[in-house]
C-alpha cells in the first residue's frame, strides 16, 4: 500500500502517524492461511452463521498485511471475533481499513482500484450490510457514528489524492453529504500522509490531517456544525470540553502532550514526555498514557493530579481512529490497552477503569 511506504520513509509526524495507527511494533505479516469467510448478508443470516457464539459478547477486531512471495503487499487480512470465542478472517484489498467496533459492528472498507466497498460487519451474529460504494472518490478511512445511523467518511480524488474532505453518509440509504472541505497543499507542512478521524466523548468529530512537518487539526460538532481549528501540532490524542489534546511536534516518541484551547488558540503543557496516549471516552476526563519509563500513568483533566494505573507490564493505550489497524469494545468508553498498544490477542487485552485507574479484562463490566 502506498500510504504506509510513503509513511515509513518519511520521518516524523509522518512515522508518528503510523506508529499510533499501527502501536509500537510492526505487525504481523502474514502468508496464506485457511480459506477466508465470506459473511453473508444480514438479512439472510441464519442463527448457525454465527462465528462467535461463545465468546463474552465484546466485540474485537485486528489488521494484519499480507504479503507476497516478492515481499510486496498483496492484501490485508481482517480479523474479527468476540473476546473468549474463536475468531474468522476475511481476505481485503491493499487499500483498505477497518475501525470501532461499534454496538458490536465493525466498519469495513475496500477498495479495488475502481471504487471502495463500505460493509457493516455484524460480529456476534456473522452476517454483513452493505453501506454503499464509492467510485468518484477513495474512501481512505471512516467511522461509524455511536447510534449506529451515519458513516463518517475521509476521502480523496482517485486520480490526483487530493484531499476532498470529510463527508456523512446515512447508513439506511440516500445521498452522502460533504461536512467539511479538503485541505489545499501547504508547503509549511508537507504533503499530507495521513487523516485520522476520531470520536470526542460528548460527539465532536476530530480531523487530524498531518504531514511531514506537522498536522492541521479541524473539530467539528455535528449537532451544530461548528468548528475549530488549529495548526502547527503533532498528532491529535483527544478532546474534553474547551481544549484539543495533542502531541507536540517532535521526532518521535516519547514527546509533549500538549492542551490548545480551541477558543483562544492558547498551548500549554500537560505531560513532558509521553508515548501513546489516549483519553477515555466516558467524559470523566482521563487522559492515559505510557510514560518516558515505559509504565502506564493517568492524568485526571479536570483537577490535574497524576497517578500510576495498575496494569501488565507491556500494555499501552491503543488509538481508537479510523487510521487504527485494531479495535475493542469497551465498555463505558474506558481506553483499551494492550501489548504494544495493538490488540494482536484479544485475551491479552484490557480496559482502564476510570474509577479506579486499574486495567482489568476485557468483557469486564465497570461498576
Amino acid at each position: 500500500m502506498e500510504l504506509v511506504r510513503c509513511l515509513v520513509g518519511s520521518g516524523t509526524l509522518a512515522t508518528m502517524a503510523l506508529v499510533g495507527a499501527l502501536g509500537a511494533t510492526h505487525p504481523r505479516v502474514l502468508a496464506a492461511a485457511d480459506p477466508p469467510w465470506q459473511p453473508p448478508p444480514c438479512g439472510e443470516a441464519r442463527a448457525g452463521d454465527a462465528s462467535t457464539a461463545a465468546g463474552s459478547g465484546t466485540a474485537w477486531y485486528r489488521l494484519d498485511p499480507v504479503l507476497d512471495e516478492g515481499g510486496s503487499l498483496a492484501g490485508q487480512r481482517l480479523t474479527v471475533g468476540l473476546v473468549g470465542g474463536p475468531a474468522r478472517h476475511l481476505d481485503l484489498a491493499p487499500e483498505s481499513f477497518a475501525s470501532g467496533p461499534v454496538g458490536g459492528v465493525v466498519l469495513v472498507g475496500d477498495d479495488d482500484g475502481a471504487e471502495t466497498r463500505l460493509r457493516l460487519l455484524d460480529v456476534a451474529r456473522g452476517c454483513a450490510t452493505a453501506v454503499g460504494r464509492e467510485a468518484e472518490a477513495v474512501v481512505r478511512g471512516a467511522l461509524l457514528a455511536s447510534d449506529g445511523s451515519t458513516v463518517w467518511e475521509h476521502r480523496v480524488n482517485r486520480v490526483t489524492r487530493a484531499d476532498e474532505g470529510v463527508w456523512r453518509r446515512p447508513v439506511a440509504g440516500g445521498p452522502s453529504a460533504r461536512v467539511l472541505p479538503g485541505l489545499p497543499a501547504n508547503g509549511r507542512f508537507g504533503p499530507t500522509f495521513v487523516t485520522e478521524l476520531s470520536w470526542a466523548a460528548d460527539g465532536r468529530l476530530g480531523v487530524s490531517s498531518c504531514g511531514e512537518r506537522a498536522c492541521r487539526t479541524r473539530v467539528m460538532d455535528p449537532a451544530t456544525g461548528r468548528v475549530d481549528a488549529f495548526e502547527g501540532t503533532g498528532l491529535l490524542v483527544g478532546v474534553h470540553g474547551d481544549r484539543a489534546l495533542v502531541h507536540g511536534v517532535c521526532a518521535g516518541l516519547p514527546c509533549p502532550i500538549e492542551a490548545v484551547d480551541l477558543r483562544t488558540g492558547r498551548r500549554s503543557v500537560l505531560v513532558e514526555e509521553a508515548g501513546l496516549a489516549s483519553v477515555d471516552g466516558s467524559g470523566a476526563g482521563s487522559l492515559v498514557f505510557e510514560t518516558a519509563a515505559g509504565q502506564l500513568a493517568v492524568l485526571d483533566l479536570g483537577s490535574g493530579r497524576r497517578s500510576h494505573v495498575t496494569a501488565d507490564a507491556g500494555l499501552l493505550p491503543v488509538r481508537q481512529t479510523s487510521a487504527a489497524t485494531s479495535g475493542a469494545e469497551t465498555p463505558g468508553g474506558a481506553v483499551l490497552v494492550a501489548p504494544r498498544g495493538r490488540v494482536g490477542q484479544p485475551s491479552a487485552a484490557q480496559h482502564v477503569d476510570p474509577a479506579t485507574h486499574a486495567a482489568v479484562s476485557l468483557g469486564e463490566v465497570l461498576k
